[in-house]
């Protein structure tokens, strides 16, 4: 991928909502980016992919469907297919762990849709050129927890998470492992403080998305 700073773009927009789509071409009209496809669920976009030639790809991270996934699996599927594509992600989640994810699988940018979508031309801008765009909403909770502490779980502290989200509890792991309650409780804590995880819910909606 080889865009200058002073060269036009071309991108693939991927939202299920029109009024979002609409709002981003509204941002992003008269400047140096172009919206040449539009998508509004998985099965389009991947469709446009090899179709329409594009220097970017601006997709929304939930966009549900029956017949192709999104979140993570889309995103893996879109750098498999395109690997040197850049992939600018629009989202309102919080959950630091899966915000984690994304920056893992490659993506480029993540760009708040709840409150900075004027900051999707800085975003599609720099992702098309090589660097990493993060809205401030979420680049403060991630520097907080550091950017890639997905990685740095030791393989107890993921042990507990997988089976946590198998359905076991505390007492229930304490036991299977033959470790103490307390012990299971810290290495729980602990792995939830660096995924920057705050409820068993977002424990399980993060090991739903990432694979675990």
């Amino acid at each position: 991928m080889n865009i200058t700073n002073d060269a036009n773009i071309r991108i693939i927009l991927a939202d299920d909502h029109p009024i979002i789509r609409r709002g981003v071409m509204a941002v992003l009209g008269g400047s140096d980016i172009r919206v040449v496809g539009e998508a509004s669920c998985p099965v389009e976009l991947l469709s446009l992919l090899s179709r329409v030639e594009c220097d970017a790809v601006v997709t929304d991270y939930i966009m549900p469907s029956d017949s192709s996934p999104d979140g993570i699996r889309l995103i893996e599927r879109l750098r498999t297919l395109r690997p040197e594509l850049p992939i600018v992600v629009l989202t309102m989640l919080r959950n630091v762990g899966l915000l984690q994810a994304l920056l893992a699988a490659g993506v480029k940018a993540i760009v708040d849709k709840s409150t900075a979508m004027a900051e999707i031309h800085t975003a599609v801008r720099l992702a098309a050129t090589g660097h990493v765009f993060v809205s401030a909403t979420f680049e403060g909770r991630l520097a907080r927890f550091g950017a890639h502490s997905v990685n740095r779980l030791t393989e107890r502290e993921g042990e507990i998470i997988r089976l946590l989200v198998a359905g076991m509890s505390v007492t229930e792991i304490a036991r299977k492992l033959d470790r103490s309650v307390k012990t299971v409780s810290k290495q729980k804590t602990d792995a939830m403080k660096k995924l920057g995880l705050r409820s068993d819910m977002e424990i399980y909606a993060y090991a739903t998305e990432v694979g675990y």
